[in-house]
């Protein structure tokens, strides 16, 4: 008797193989998982227990490759390779804020279909920022080098300078100082100049320690407003050349 063990047929498998032996009138004998054949059968029903593992590794193979191909229809795929560090970091940040799931493999960003229009928007956002970002540099590198004037924040004209104002508010036990930090040009830094006094001059006296501060305050606007204006000396300011 010889002795063959059908583990790896499934139990579809193990019933067309007992049919075929039926039909071909092999004698045998079914234990569980173990098969029981003539000497004179064995290498007949070796055989036939091949195709059938044969066939069995065939199924898996395209049963694997159909679940792949479901699991990447499900999916987009994006070529994000040449995307610069920051542009990949951001783009993983806005997906993570999404709650989007994503995987990137080899410069490939992977995302559920169902959330492409969102991801598309994530991909334009993150390439927005970095031109933003990158003009930010090449901006403040022209400026560092002299070639281009700053421009003022509030009007956009040139020539414009860092200008330091402070205002405060007194109370009768505490006071609160607010200190503006702003590249301006002549005339915006004069209105500036003009509400931070005004401010500070109507709203600063209350309580003793404010009281005594109040004059610094003032004074120190004022000395910064002339050291701005002598920055600015022989520029074009955005509304004419008020010497405020």
């Amino acid at each position: 008797m010889r002795t063959f063990q059908l583990d790896n047929l499934n139990p579809q498998q193990v019933v067309e193989l007992i049919a075929a032996l039926n039909s071909d009138g092999i004698l045998h004998a079914l234990s569980g998982t173990t098969l029981r054949v003539a000497e004179e059968d064995a290498e007949a029903v070796s055989i036939a227990i091949q195709i059938e593992n044969e066939f069995s590794a065939m199924n898996k193979y395209q049963n694997s490759l159909q679940n792949l191909d479901n699991k990447q229809s499900q999916n987009v795929r994006y070529d994000i390779s040449k995307f610069q560090p920051y542009e990949t970091a951001y783009l993983q940040e806005r997906l993570s804020d999404a709650e989007i799931k994503f995987e990137i493999t080899g410069g490939i960003l992977s995302v559920p279909r169902s959330r492409e229009l969102e991801v598309d928007e994530a991909i334009s956002a993150s390439e927005q920022a970095l031109e933003a970002i990158e003009l930010e540099q090449s901006t403040a590198r022209e400026i560092h080098s002299g070639r281009l004037a700053p421009s003022c924040e509030i009007c956009g004209r040139s020539p414009a300078a860092p200008l330091d104002l402070r205002r405060q508010v007194g109370m009768v036990v505490v006071m609160k100082t607010y200190r503006s930090e702003m590249t301006l040009c002549n005339s915006c830094a004069a209105e500036a100049y003009k509400q931070f006094q005004k401010s500070t001059a109507i709203k600063g006296w209350t309580g003793v320690k404010s009281a005594l501060m109040n004059p610094i305050v003032l004074g120190t606007n004022t000395f910064n407003r002339n050291k701005h204006r002598k920055k600015l000396q022989g520029g074009n300011n955005c509304h004419g050349t008020s010497t405020t």
